[in-house]
């Protein structure tokens, strides 16, 4: 009887102190400063950094193009309208008027229809010191969001993994060359919370953010494997208040600048795939700690509300 005693005291032991390293393990991860400033040149013995920010005329895009700006990078900013891609550029040089902002118009939703449009992006870049490229473009693209999957056409499929799985790849590759030349470089993807969580109605878009964390740990390994200089970074998000989103803000839901501040914050944790603010990541945990039965439940709740939600906005509008 008393060996077995021992025993449970020495698990019980090897158990807490696994629970202490993990919770001193997310202490650091989420209160460590980010390396972001190892991408950011000074312009003295190199041209200065550039990052291009996807998506980027509202939302989490937009606030990656502020935080970059505000930690001394130039930007160049994508979107699909060029009068709003002209707006943010404006309120950017006022708000930060010594860096430097282009513009980079693509439509993601139809730009496979010609392929060349990558090829032509890519060289229209070839002419700056890009050190940082953050994969942000994505989304519903004007469709219904939750939706039952034999209501969606062929074209709402396409179009959610071209938005959300084609155009990040895509834009990757082709830029890819010239982030090696001029490496160290940073490729950020932004992930979601939906891509493990198995919500109802958000299988096409869920199943393309999976693609984007499996595809994100993919290319930082590959990197590795080629002993290149380039970190690939997944940062997964859950819900944020954005202006196209407008929710209150709250400890669970920052906005759109806290969010970018918090992802940039993740660079060179040493993770190829991390949650990008703190408190995503511990709703995350509990999440994960839930009975598999408990959280589909929950899930298909919350997704079928979200649902009539998104439906009665559509008729008020």
């Amino acid at each position: 009887m008393g060996g077995f005693r021992s025993a449970l005291t020495v698990l019980g032991g090897i158990f807490a102190s696994y629970q202490v390293y993990r919770l001193l393990s997310f202490i650091r991860l989420y209160s460590r400063p980010g390396s972001l400033r190892r991408y950011k040149t000074d312009g003295k013995n190199e041209a200065p950094a550039w990052a291009l920010v996807t998506g980027a005329t509202d939302g989490i895009g937009r606030g990656f193009a502020e935080e970059l700006c505000a930690q001394g990078f130039n930007v160049v900013i994508h979107g699909r309208n060029e009068k709003k891609l002209d707006v943010e550029r404006n309120k950017l040089l006022d708000a930060w008027p010594g860096r430097q902002v282009r513009t980079l118009r693509i439509d993601a939703a139809t730009a496979f229809d010609d392929e060349q449009i990558f090829d032509a992006a890519a060289a229209s870049l070839n002419d700056i010191n890009l050190k940082v490229v953050i994969n942000n473009c994505g989304g519903a693209g004007g469709m219904l969001s939750f939706l039952k999957l034999q209501d969606r056409t062929s074209d709402d499929c396409r179009r959610f993994l071209d938005i959300n799985a084609r155009f990040p790849t895509e834009m990757t590759r082709v830029l890819l060359p010239q982030l090696l030349q001029q490496s160290p470089a940073l490729i950020i993807n932004i992930g979601s919370v939906t891509s493990d969580t198995g919500i109802p109605y958000l299988s096409v878009y869920s199943g393309c953010k999976a693609y984007n964390k499996a595809w994100s740990e993919c290319l930082s390994n590959e990197m590795r494997a080629e002993s290149k200089d380039i970190e690939a970074l997944c940062v997964r998000i859950s819900t944020v208040a954005t202006d196209n989103v407008p929710r209150e803000t709250s400890l669970f839901v920052p906005n759109a600048r806290q969010i970018a501040q918090s992802s940039l914050n993740r660079v060179g944790c040493g993770k190829s795939v991390v949650y990008a603010y703190w408190a995503h990541a511990l709703q995350a945990g509990m999440l994960d700690a839930m009975p598999k039965w408990l959280l589909n439940r929950t899930m298909i709740s919350a997704a079928r509300e979200e649902k009539v939600r998104e439906e009665e906005s559509v008729k008020s509008d």
